[in-house]
């Protein structure tokens, strides 16, 4: 279909001129893989079929409010001839391919000191300032101190297989971030011209174009790793230079102007720094603060990683005569809110027919997430339920001197000579290893320690069924069906969070299972769920994203605490680069 906007006329089937028009919400039946819309756009309008022309779909979505009659509801964009007026319709020409995508664009923008600029991470926030950055000339050279997405794959296996565990290249690290590993789920809730540019680019780096309209689309981690690699190539072409297996050592200012970075004891100048490292980073998060760059924390949310059988899941969301090959294994979001007693929680982070996947940064603590394959065509469904926690619940933690597990050797390094010396649980240290800004990376490490601890040792996991959780019990079953590939072990759960999180934790299972029925009989827990978002922000100016304290220092997404997803972390990159003014026009890359 040619541009509505460049032409906005088109001969259509009666061989007569054309306008371009909108039509939103046309539900049609999820039954039809196939359907015909020039023709239900036709029907609905009560207009010949023969006066639609060319159409293209803006954006799907799936309507399963009644059970057994799931619809399809698309907007589209079509051709027809001569004008047409109706309720339902607007001209495409008066709002566009995206109508009221806000622009976020940088006002004036922003020019650095000079064209270097290193970039601490390749995951989406990293892709997308890489590519929209060497699109306009500046020399970019991407550290990553995982692997390369092959050799990342390799890693992986050989944790699943053998518990060879390499803190640098696993479920966590390497390139393409922790998405590559958690389904690629794209959906955003706000839509920009900066969300649109990271889905297209992913479509011209290999994914389906549907991605684009889908309401929620997602493209697995089968397929990801080769889109990953694809994004990666096309940079190279554009000029980047990609750095694996090689971590940041340090990061050097001059003036406190970002001057460069340490990377295997040598000294590598730069102008200007992106940090797109990712909320796992917990060593690069000490060294800011050390560094003296501004931060502050943030509410996050913990709880843990529950599987059901997908088939319970299809039968309760789509009605029981559904075929879900024609829908998609089906999803639920569920939220609880008990005012009353000061609790909530809520689901996140769905994987319908995926499998739940054993996580760890260290070899002394664990924690789950969830991925699916292209097609969710597993027998399980799993998402994390998860509790938010505020700075104000870890002050009252602190306060209360919750038991903690003991803490290893990897849980203190990088603390500060000044953290170090304060005495532990005090306001100005409350869990005893940092500066109160990083409290909440201590909780998480805390609480993954002591699951470990709970496990056994050797990267066993502990697990539970939610109905022996909520009555207070260890488990005397046989080894649970389940998608997971490491050993679990039968525990009880509820000791390891603190009173309110393990209370918030009972009465929304309670609440969901009167939701979705079957999800307290039928759930298995996995946990703990730790790393669902940064517990610190680092302090950006809103216009040009630079660091409020550290000239040169531009963090994006969510290990900055500013993005909460694939989508809005590449945005957030693409956003970046779109507000960078250039010294030399001749040298941009074409």
């Amino acid at each position: 279909m040619q541009d509505s906007q460049a032409s906005g006329r088109k001969a259509n089937a009666d061989g007569a001129a054309g306008s371009a028009y909108i039509l939103r919400e046309l539900a049609v039946a999820a039954s039809d893989p196939n359907p015909d819309l020039a023709g239900a756009i036709a029907a609905f309008l009560r207009i010949k079929r023969s006066k639609v022309g060319a159409v293209r779909i803006l954006r799907k979505s799936l309507d399963s409010r009644k059970r057994n009659q799931p619809l399809w509801r698309y907007s589209l964009e079509f051709e027809f001839a001569g004008e047409l007026k109706h309720p339902k319709v607007a001209r495409a020409d008066a709002q566009g391919d995206v109508p009221s995508l806000p622009d976020q664009s940088p006002a004036g923008g922003y020019r650095p000191v000079g064209r270097r600029v290193a970039v601490i991470g390749s995951g989406p926030a990293g892709m997308g300032a890489a590519m929209g950055l060497a699109r306009k000339g500046y020399r970019v050279t991407v550290f990553e101190q995982g692997s390369e997405v092959g050799k990342r794959f390799h890693d992986i296996r050989k944790f699943l297989k053998g518990n060879v565990f390499n803190p640098h290249s696993n479920i966590l690290f390497g390139e393409g971030g922790a998405g590559t590993f958690s389904d690629g789920k794209l959906t955003c809730r706000t839509r920009t011209r900066f969300t649109e540019t990271f889905l297209k680019e992913l479509v011209a780096s290999g994914a389906e174009a549907d991605i684009v309209y889908l309401s929620h689309p997602h493209i697995g981690t089968d397929k990801l790793q080769f889109i990953v690699k694809a994004w990666r190539e096309r940079c190279v072409a554009l000029g980047c230079e990609f750095r694996f297996n090689t971590p940041v050592e340090s990061i050097l200012t001059d003036g406190g102007r970002i001057s460069g970075v340490t990377v295997a004891g040598a000294a590598e100048p730069f102008d200007a720094l992106v940090l797109a490292a990712g909320h796992s980073s917990r060593p690069l998060y000490r060294r800011l603060a050390e560094l003296g760059v501004a931060m502050d924390r943030k509410p996050f949310s913990v709880g843990v990683r529950v599987e059901h059988p997908q088939a319970m899941v299809n039968r309760r969301q789509l009605g029981e005569r559904v075929d879900a090959s024609l829908t998609g294994a089906a999803e639920y979001y569920l939220t609880y809110n008990g005012e009353a007693e000061g609790h909530s929680a809520y689901s996140f982070c769905m994987c319908p027919g995926g499998v739940v996947v054993p996580c760890a940064d260290a070899d002394d603590g664990l924690f789950t997430n969830g991925m699916s394959y292209s097609n969710r065509a597993g027998a399980f469904a799993n998402s994390a339920v998860v509790v938010p926690v505020t700075p104000a619940d870890l002050d009252e933690l602190a306060a209360s001197r919750w038991p903690l597990a003991v803490r290893g050797p990897a849980s203190v390094a990088g603390t500060s000579a000044g953290a170090a010396s304060a005495p532990a649980g005090t306001s100005a240290d409350p869990f005893g290893m940092g500066p109160p800004v990083l409290a909440g990376l201590d909780f998480i490490r805390d609480l993954e320690a002591k699951a470990y601890e709970l496990g056994g040792g050797g990267f066993v996991f502990p697990a539970q069924t939610i109905k022996a959780y909520l009555e207070d019990r260890v488990d005397d079953l046989p080894a649970p069906r389940t998608s997971f590939a490491k050993p679990v072990k039968w525990v009880n759960l509820r000791p390891l969070f603190p009173p309110k999180i393990a209370a918030a934790l009972q009465e929304s299972f309670r609440n969901f299972d009167r939701k979705l029925p079957g999800f307290i009989e039928q759930g298995l827990i996995i946990g703990p769920e730790s790393r669902t978002s940064s517990p610190v922000r680092i302090l950006r100016d809103p216009i040009s994203l630079q660091s409020v304290s550290t000239p040169g220092l531009f963090p994006l997404g969510e290990g900055a605490g500013y993005s909460g997803g694939i989508v809005s972390s590449g945005a957030d990159g693409f956003r970046l680069a779109d507000g960078w003014d250039i010294w030399d026009a001749e040298s941009v890359c074409a």
